[in-house]
């Protein structure tokens, strides 16, 4: 038998975010995906959340006008705290569900039916098998459907960064607590010197705090360049229609693409 994979807990980090939650982050949250697909974009629109979280993305998806939308999440814990939110935020929640299920079961996902938008935000890349899920989610989109899909750029620290994070889920919570202690400045500064702007002052997602832990945790671990992820994703039938690149050069490209659907005759 081969060694077992030490897996970060992703679900307890997000459900201890999730105390924050609050009506700006869910408006950063709709503003985040107007960025990405348009004004209007979801207004009737089915809507998949792969990797949901605390299911904050789904929530903002759905006060959007998205018809009907599915988060789905690995870990038992986001799907009982994206439950917990959706039926706190939601003054109607009947059109929005929460399902515990891996992107790598083919066979599963193929049985959830295609959506008009599949979003998947900093998650294929932790799932060990970042190929098979990005093909997995695709075949998830509808035709002429919308993909979204955000990856770890590769860079010449992501070697460094992928052993760091496979120490930190082989020691004890104790050693845990001393790397995040010897991190969190390291990776603030590094974080200011890129950007200029205030680390603590995040525009998605999680709160600085959280989203260190998320990130010197968060195992497995792979990474794509741009023009890597650019060729993965034409290779199973999307045409890119925009590219963000993370800001920082350790953090997330987000992808923006169209399902390519044969012409006919």
């Amino acid at each position: 038998m081969g060694e077992r994979v030490a897996v970060f807990k992703f679900g307890e980090n997000w459900a201890s975010f999730s105390r924050s939650i609050d009506e700006t982050r869910i408006e950063e949250a709709k503003q985040s995906l107007k960025k990405l697909f348009g004004e209007g974009a979801f207004s009737g629109k089915s809507f998949l959340d792969i990797g949901c979280g605390s299911g904050l993305f789904s929530i903002a998806a759905a006060q959007l006008g998205a018809r009907s939308v599915l988060g789905l999440d690995v870990d038992p814990i986001s799907v009982a705290t994206s439950q917990s939110n959706a039926a706190h935020w939601l003054k109607s929640p009947s059109s929005i569900s929460f399902r515990q299920l891996s992107i790598l079961d083919g066979e599963q996902m193929n049985q959830l039916g295609t959506f008009d938008i599949v979003y998947s935000w900093g998650v294929l890349h932790h799932t060990g098998n970042m190929k098979l899920a990005l093909r997995n989610a695709g075949q998830r989109v509808a035709p002429n459907g919308m993909l979204m899909i955000a990856i770890y750029n590769r860079h010449w620290s992501s070697g460094v960064w992928k052993v760091i994070k496979w120490v930190y889920n082989r020691v004890g919570s104790w050693v845990q607590k001393i790397l995040i202690w010897i991190l969190t400045p390291v990776i603030f500064l590094a974080k200011w010197l890129v950007t200029f702007q205030n680390p603590f002052r995040m525009q998605r997602g999680m709160d600085f705090m959280h989203n260190v832990i998320d990130w010197v945790g968060g195992y497995p671990y792979e990474y794509a360049s741009i023009a890597e992820m650019s060729a993965a994703l034409e290779n199973i039938g999307f045409e890119r229609l925009d590219v963000f690149p993370a800001k920082v050069p350790t953090g997330c490209n987000e992808f923006v693409c169209r399902k390519i659907t044969a012409s006919a005759g």
